[in-house]
């Protein structure tokens, strides 16, 4: 069984996080990638070329700034040029467990009827010196299912998922923000098999700037497109959708002090100190050149 990751750079990408994301996930794993492909979005900055180009790993597709969509646009390209079974997505700003390919790849092994596969993930300061949590999510169909109405039941930096259904399900929508919950909502309208593992894949830049990042207009209006494919394709009904907008809509308006406090609230503290697995790989990514 082949398994491949796939990214995507833009201009807004740090060339600093992008490295240590990198490295941490195809240079730093108890298993390696069969393949792994990264699109670049438009242009970019002479860092992050240098970033990108001391990968040789990563078979680098360039799409123009006239076709340049987002994120959606890019991943789905991305997909369409791997030659992988099992695919995961690659978030340019998290670093990894040096174990999660291992994992995800046993996962899908020992489960040829599952589609779609993710974890938990624990939140940082984007420094990585603050540590805000783990964000919990499922681990069985059932739960999962139900936990989809109301909150995304997938972290996003931890999902992998078989390239021949994610085609059928025609890839990630091309909305504006949230692409990822849309099409994870299409997997279990149509009734694929997912999970969760317990284990911890991935630890995430997140905090007061994930917050703001996701407190302006355009991605409220972003969030509002994802709501609405959401509802037409029958993954929430016309009350879960409505209730969707009116928490969310009101949540993303509030000051950023009081959102940061809901967002606090939403992870699981169990304790501030900095996991020794997280200090390893931090080490490792800033010793490496």
């Amino acid at each position: 069984m082949r398994i491949g990751g796939i990214l995507s750079v833009y201009k807004g990408d740090s060339p600093i996080f992008l490295n240590q994301a990198l490295d941490s996930i195809i240079r730093n794993q108890s298993k390696t990638f069969d393949e792994c492909v990264g699109v670049i979005e438009g242009k970019i900055g002479q860092e992050l070329k240098n970033v990108c180009e001391s990968f040789s790993e990563i078979k680098w597709l360039n799409i123009s700034d006239s076709d340049v969509f987002g994120l959606p646009k890019a991943l789905n390209t991305a997909v369409d040029n791997i030659n992988a079974e099992v695919v995961l997505k690659i978030d340019t700003d998290d670093l990894y467990s040096n174990r999660r390919i291992e994992w995800t790849y046993s996962a899908f092994k020992n489960n040829e009827s599952l589609d779609l596969h993710g974890a938990q993930i624990q939140e940082f300061s984007s420094d990585f010196k603050l540590n805000y949590g783990y964000r919990n999510v499922p681990l069985n169909q059932v739960d999962i299912e139900k936990y989809f109405k109301y909150r995304n039941p997938f972290n996003g930096p931890s999902v992998a998922f078989r390239r021949d259904s994610f085609l059928r399900m025609g890839g990630f929508p091309q909305v504006g923000a949230n692409e990822d919950y849309c099409l994870w909502g299409l997997y279990l309208v149509n009734k694929l098999c997912v999970s969760n593992s317990p284990e911890t894949y991935a630890f995430m830049r997140g905090g007061s700037d994930l917050v703001s990042r996701r407190s302006n207009k355009t991605y409220r209006l972003g969030e509002l497109q994802a709501l609405k494919f959401m509802k037409d394709s029958g993954a929430l009904t016309n009350s879960q959708y409505l209730r969707h907008i009116f928490v969310k809509q009101i949540t993303r308006r509030l000051p950023l002090l009081w959102n940061s406090y809901i967002y606090s609230k939403l992870r699981n503290n169990i304790e501030h100190k900095i996991p020794k697995e997280l200090e390893a790989i931090i080490q490792t990514v800033q010793n490496e050149k």
